[in-house]
């Protein structure tokens, strides 16, 4: 499975870097970006597509990495909850198996029939 998973990465790299070859002189053009706001003016500096395409993906991985992050402690912070719960239950589960067993002997074993009895049974 790694080596697939490695494959297909080789693949998705692979067909990106033939787009950007390709297009590379759309994706060269300067973009200049503005926001305009009521009384806030802003205007970037010109700069290529491909660059402002890049900054968002960076971005992007980052706020999902710190969401996954968050998420990941959030779960093991609930596992922890559940195995320290379990672990109760299991201790006085334990507890009141050993109070059973000290007030009540355990049944002893049916004898289990002789061969010739269970013969005449049979006829």
């Amino acid at each position: 499975m790694r080596f697939i998973k490695f494959v297909l990465l080789v693949l998705f790299f692979l067909f990106f870097m033939v787009f950007f070859v390709q297009n590379q002189a759309q994706l060269s053009a300067a973009l200049e970006l503005k926001f305009n706001l009521f009384n806030l003016h802003w205007q970037a500096q010109p700069m290529p597509f491909y660059l402002v395409v890049l900054i968002f993906f960076v971005i992007g991985a980052i706020f999902s990495t710190i969401f996954f992050v968050i998420d990941r402690i959030r779960v093991g912070s609930i596992c922890r909850e559940a195995q320290s719960k379990a672990k109760g239950l299991q201790s006085e589960l334990d507890s009141l198996k050993a109070k059973q067993s000290l007030s009540f002997p355990a049944p002893a074993p049916a004898p289990a029939p002789a061969p010739a009895a269970a013969e005449e049974a049979k006829s």
